[in-house]
């Protein structure tokens, strides 16, 4: 578990550094607001902080007892759930518009992998769909408005 820990979280420095690099690329602030490189940076200094947490308790901590990589029986089913989902948003994304393409997301990974409560499902994903479509209608983000409009 220490090896796969310490592997795993020099990737992540490096995926960081990727992206903060990009960000810096793109550039911070334009005309006094954030830039298109701000949110890929900032995503990436978190991606180094965490990261650097797990190097740091994988080379402090003592090597525990092997464990498996799938605990649980639907651990790989689940995995494969919610990559299907990630790369079924991206490409419903245009299609059917930020709001319902984000709202359809959030219910079937609460839902369908995460096994909450219909009534929490549907709440929370429609409260989160609809509050950062107004954030980035805010910052006036163009968002994909698909077939319908919204």
């Amino acid at each position: 578990m220490k090896n796969r820990d310490l592997i795993s979280g020099i990737f992540w420095i490096g995926f960081g550094a990727v992206f903060a690099i990009g960000g810096l690329q793109q550039g911070l602030v334009r005309q006094g607001i954030p830039g298109p490189g701000s949110l890929p940076f900032i995503v990436g200094l978190i991606s180094i902080g965490l990261s650097l947490v797990v190097v740091v308790q994988a080379l402090t901590k003592e090597s525990a007892p092997s464990k498996k990589f799938f605990p649980d029986k639907s651990s790989l089913r689940k995995l494969i759930l919610a990559l299907v989902s990630i790369v079924g948003y991206g490409l419903l994304l245009k299609s059917f518009g930020f709001m319902v393409t984000t709202f359809l997301f959030l219910l079937f990974v609460l839902a369908l992998i995460g096994r909450e409560k219909w009534v929490t499902a549907l709440s929370f994903s429609l409260l989160t769909a609809v509050l950062s479509y107004l954030l980035f209608t805010a910052l006036q983000v163009d968002l994909p408005r698909g077939i319908w409009g919204i």
